[in-house]
């Protein structure tokens, strides 16, 4: 093989967008939740806040430090002596005594280690309820791209459907565009009535690409939520041309992400009031110093012939809170209100989550009662056209007649392709929230 097409078949593997195959809405849903870039984010964020719980268990363990002083006394303390007590003093006479020496250097370590700190032991459980709710935050956010990945993915469907039977309109419009240009060329038509069809042709083939600046729009998003790059190909082999198989769908028996989120929060808000309650409580912890000090006229600490002075003490600490200028009652209020909204928050979410899901039940069940009778009404529209569009060519059909069949037509299909779409993404939604 040549070595330069060598090097363009290598060059061209590398270059080239990646391709993306989905099958399904399951396998778009599968896609989502494992490369949806606010959920890896999501996942990334939950590694790092695992962190605070480690921060917090070390409010309850001992702790121990190193540390080293040095003090330069530029003045130090005098104190005056009756001289009579000294040898040579007379009475009357006072002498001047200095005490200490201007250079200080003091090395030593220091532990504490927590007996009872209640208060610590409850800051434990606040991490790791909010730990909890970081995983519930992260269920509710990856509902919401399942949900949006559902709506897109048929709308992605919903959109190349319209395409199909828009370019069929096109073509049934240049038929009749050519028949009309005939028709004129004979004197049999006015140039008014030629105008009017080559004005719906106009029409539709706008439509027609309004419509796939739609597909190329959804196609987009759909790869955003599926965490693919915009260059990338993304071919879904899953049509609406076939009727869904429409299956009962119950409610299910699990839990909206969003209520538990709910309830995870109104149990960090109890948690936060009593550890602020658990505050009035007293504290103990027992510690211990030892360290070393030397005591200079000039800097030379390194001299091995003067003394360091050891200095070693360990005892316990008792704290109890008596007055705190209000601050802990105030604090005790703000949580029990907080905790009153949390509660609030918590029903209201209960009855919007059942609110909505008794409304996509009865979305889903009108759908499927639609379906069907949609689907005849579009079948028979299609039929009524290709009738018009014969008796308009053998002149047994004026062109308004024709329109009226026509425009009939166009609004089966929008109601039909309509009603498909929503069978398909409320069935999903439905099967999404029961767990199937």
């Amino acid at each position: 093989m040549n070595r330069s097409v060598f090097v363009f078949i290598l060059f061209a593997s590398f270059s080239a967008p990646a391709q993306t195959v989905v099958p399904s809405v399951r396998e778009a849903l599968t896609m989502a939740r494992r490369s949806n870039p606010e959920l890896v984010n999501a996942r990334l964020n939950r590694t790092a806040q695992e962190q605070q719980r480690t921060i917090a268990r070390a409010g309850w363990l001992p702790t121990a430090r190193f540390y080293t002083n040095f003090d330069y006394n530029y003045a130090l303390p005098v104190s005056l002596v009756p001289a009579e007590f000294l040898p040579g003093g007379r009475p009357g006479e006072f002498r001047e005594f200095r005490f200490g020496l201007p250079l200080f250097l003091t090395a030593g370590v220091e532990a504490t280690v927590p007996i009872l700190n209640r208060p610590a032991h409850a800051d434990l459980g606040i991490v790791k309820q909010n730990l909890q709710i970081i995983d519930e935050q992260a269920l509710v956010l990856q509902d919401d791209i399942a949900t949006q990945t559902a709506r897109v993915y048929h709308a992605v469907l919903l959109t190349r459907s319209a395409i199909d039977i828009t370019r069929r309109n096109l073509l049934a419009a240049d038929t009749l565009v050519q028949i009309a240009r005939q028709r004129l060329d004979k004197g049999l038509i006015e140039p008014l009535e030629y105008n009017r069809i080559k004005a719906v042709q106009l029409t539709t083939a706008d439509v027609l690409a309004q419509n796939e600046l739609q597909l190329s729009r959804n196609q987009n998003q759909l790869k955003l939520l599926l965490g693919l790059a915009p260059a990338d190909s993304l071919v879904l082999t899953e049509t609406l041309d076939v009727p869904p198989t429409v299956a009962a769908v119950g409610p299910g028996t699990l839990t909206r992400p969003q209520i538990t989120l709910r309830e995870t929060q109104v149990e960090l808000a109890r948690l936060q009031l009593d550890r602020e309650r658990l505050l009035r409580w007293p504290t103990l912890s027992a510690y211990g110093r030892y360290s070393q000090q030397a005591q200079r006229n000039e800097f030379n600490f390194l001299n091995p012939s003067e003394r360091w002075f050891t200095i070693g003490v360990a005892g316990l600490q008792f704290n109890f809170p008596l007055y705190g200028g209000g601050l802990r009652n105030s604090s005790i209020a703000r949580a029990q209100g907080q905790l009153k909204l949390a509660e609030a928050q918590l029903a209201y979410e209960q009855n919007r989550q059942q609110t909505d899901t008794d409304d996509l039940q009865n979305a889903y069940a009108q759908a499927v009662r639609s379906l069907d009778l949609n689907r005849q009404h579009y079948e028979l529209s299609n039929q009524n056209v290709q009738i018009a569009l014969v008796k308009y060519r053998s002149g047994l059909f004026a062109y308004d007649q024709y329109l009226n069949v026509f425009n009939d037509a166009l609004a089966a299909q929008n109601r039909f392709l309509n009603t498909l779409s929503n069978v398909f993404i409320n069935q999903t939604l439905l099967q999404i929230r029961s767990g199937q």
